[in-house]
């Protein structure tokens, strides 16, 4: 039996997203960390080993927002690969409008409030929120592939 490369298969980053949503409000994050250091998304980071995605989601809401999630909605995936990067990016997003404690920032980014018809539009809000929003708000669930040339042009796959 022969061994196959694993040369041709893609080293994927597990992130995890929260559309935390309160009141026709959402909470967003201005990114004071690369990667999107001065944009504005949702708050998230990295799973680390081990961790199941929902574990994740909660414990990044919790370390960058200081809010514990009671209930997380899964609200699907968002696939990146950029042109030159051997990795590639597999987002994982929630949604929860269940959530206490006591909103405190992190070292991540400046945490504030925003209507959700108007977070479409603040300065530096970041394009791929700008194409996740619609569907989060309509309950579907996402399901896209992205790829993203050397200039940072999208083509939807």
């Amino acid at each position: 039996m022969r061994s196959k490369s694993w040369e041709h298969y893609a080293y994927c980053v597990p992130i995890v997203f929260c559309f935390l949503i309160r009141d026709g409000k959402i909470l967003l994050i201005r990114r004071a960390q690369d990667p999107y250091k001065g944009e504005v998304t949702v708050p998230g980071g990295r799973k680390q080993r081990g961790e199941s995605l929902r574990a994740a989601c909660a414990r990044e809401m919790l370390e960058e927002t200081g809010y514990r999630v009671e209930d997380l909605t899964f609200a699907g995936i968002l696939h990146v690969f950029r042109d030159g990067e051997d990795r590639e990016y597999v987002s994982y997003y929630f949604v929860c409008r269940d959530f206490g404690g006591e909103l405190q920032e992190s070292d991540e980014g400046a945490l504030f409030w925003a209507d959700l018809d108007e977070s479409l539009t603040l300065p530096g809000i970041h394009p791929f929120y700008v194409r996740l929003l619609p569907h989060i708000r309509s309950g579907d669930i996402v399901d896209m592939t992205l790829h993203v040339d050397a200039h940072g042009n999208e083509e939807p796959l």
